[in-house]
């Protein structure tokens, strides 16, 4: 979330306190902590609001047709004065596979079974409010989500910016009675990521291992947190830019004993070199920093790593790197070659240019 952005959730949380709620809503994106945050802020308000109850109805959308959808949001309330019906992980609001891959096509048509579920949008029942939750991407092109847009509201929850990723773990550690020693709030992002659950999670572990104490240092997270496939990548692929090959092979092997798949790791490395070779030719076309996150899909902090990480790399480098992943892709897929002999040729070779280069 760029500086001076609303923050969705606390936008969603005012309008709350202020009496004012949708009849319909879509919540959307990746952040899973605040989308279900965001949900269960709303059963608290209804619950609260002195209604004679609240009756709760949720659909897996996955396997659940729009129209039965409808049919169930126009259902009354049983023994209470408001219905909550919540439909997670829809599949109608998903992008085609094309669409996704370029970003063209023209605007889908509706389907004839999502009728009765646009026409329900559009004139909804009082007693009742309808909420989608899905962390897919979702085509906005499509009826279904313009209707939302027009006739209730809809909200994407994406991960924080790294200001306020370091500011939400130190105010969570905070209350549990911690503070994070300097530098430990960078290890901890380095290896949880920006998801707020997965923060949540090792930072309850980090106020357990602590009890006692005042202070959560680097060490601990680093004795407690263990890294993400993503921060392993990396951290093979810098050891290469800096020509420590040895701690390049060293950090495959210990994916390897992680139980990590070959053709993951394998995956994943290419990914990040196609990464550094698009932030560097954005770098090279005079993009600004703060858009190439967009441009990319990635996090503002991934992208900052991968902006530092790329200097380590000439365009040709890289260019070449990618080349010779795919010739080791197809060879480890059809059996001509053992994965880690393959990626030790490789690394090495391609330490070695980075030495000549």
């Amino acid at each position: 979330m760029s500086r001076g952005a609303v923050n969705p959730f606390m936008e969603f949380d005012a309008s709350l306190k202020r009496g004012v709620v949708a009849p319909v809503y879509l919540f959307y994106g990746q952040e899973t902590y605040l989308r279900d945050l965001a949900l269960a802020r709303l059963k608290e308000h209804f619950e609260q609001g002195g209604q004679a109850g609240l009756d709760v109805d949720l659909i897996e959308g996955e396997a659940t047709d729009p129209s039965e959808v409808a049919a169930r949001a126009e259902t009354l309330p049983f023994f209470a004065a408001r219905r909550l019906v919540v439909v997670k992980n829809p599949s109608f609001f998903k992008a085609s596979k094309r669409r996704e891959e370029t970003g063209e096509g023209e605007g889908p048509k509706p389907s004839g079974r999502e009728t009765p579920l646009l026409q329900y949008i559009k004139d909804p029942s009082p007693s009742t409010c309808l909420v989608f939750s899905t962390g897919e991407n979702v085509d906005k092109r499509k009826r279904l989500f313009q209707a939302i847009k027009k006739y209730g509201r809809e909200m994407e929850f994406v991960y924080l910016s790294p200001g306020d990723l370091s500011r939400w773990v130190t105010k969570r550690a905070g209350q549990g009675g911690r503070r994070f020693a300097p530098g430990a709030v960078n290890a901890l992002l380095n290896a949880a990521g920006p998801s707020l659950q997965a923060l949540s999670l090792e930072i309850e572990k980090l106020i357990h291992y602590t009890a006692g104490r005042d202070a959560i240092t680097t060490e601990e997270v680093h004795l407690l947190c263990p890294p993400r496939v993503e921060e392993n990548i990396f951290a093979v692929v810098d050891a290469v830019g800096n020509r420590r090959c040895r701690e390049a092979l060293a950090g495959i092997k210990d994916m390897l004993a992680a139980k990590e798949p070959p053709l993951k790791i394998l995956s994943m490395i290419a990914r990040q070199f196609r990464i550094l070779l698009m932030v560097r030719d954005l770098n090279e076309r005079g993009c600004p920093a703060r858009e190439i996150p967009e441009r990319l899909k990635i996090h503002p902090f991934a992208a900052q790593k991968a902006a530092a990480q790329s200097r380590n790399f000439s365009k040709p480098l890289l260019t070449g790197a990618l080349a010779a992943l795919s010739e080791l892709d197809v060879g480890v897929k059809t059996g001509k070659m053992e994965f880690y002999p393959a990626m030790e040729t490789f690394l090495l070779t391609l330490s070695g240019r980075r030495k000549s280069g």
